[in-house]
């Protein structure tokens, strides 16, 4: 009989560090930075993804086929060669269009909870089912 509580002990172990490796592969993935800096393709077209057209029905910049969308992508881009920021560049089109059209949020607070509480609740869930499962078990005198 004592084997069943060590395969349960060593079942409780695996879940605990598999849950560790998860969430830190999760930590790494919000704190590390690109290997490389991106060129100025890359910023053009992160940006016309994260804009939404203005006159298009839900669609990025990057994606609009509209003559006005090929525009902004043209100022996009003049703005990455002056010199100017990605934020900037954000700033500037969330100041003229308003921040709805503004679709790359990730860094909004919202976008954060977004992943924090679904991994809060497992983590809580998981912690409450082993509290449950310890709980039951002592009642049986195992």
């Amino acid at each position: 009989m004592s084997e069943r509580p060590r395969s349960e002990r060593i079942r409780g172990i695996l879940a605990i560090a598999v849950s560790a490796l998860a969430l830190s592969v999760i930590v790494f993935g919000f704190t590390s930075e690109p290997s490389t800096a991106p060129t100025v393709e890359d910023r053009i077209a992160t940006l016309s993804d994260a804009i939404k057209c203005p006159f298009c029905s839900g669609e990025s910049l990057a994606d609009s086929q509209a003559g006005v969308a090929a525009d902004y992508r043209a100022l996009i881009a003049e703005r990455v060669a002056a010199g100017a920021s990605d934020d900037e560049i954000i700033a500037e089109f969330a100041a003229n269009f308003g921040d709805t059209f503004i679709l790359d949020t990730s860094t909004s607070v919202w976008s954060v909870a977004l992943w924090i509480v679904p991994i809060a609740a497992l983590a809580l869930g998981g912690g409450a089912l082993i509290v449950m499962k310890r709980a039951a078990s002592k009642r049986e005198g195992v």
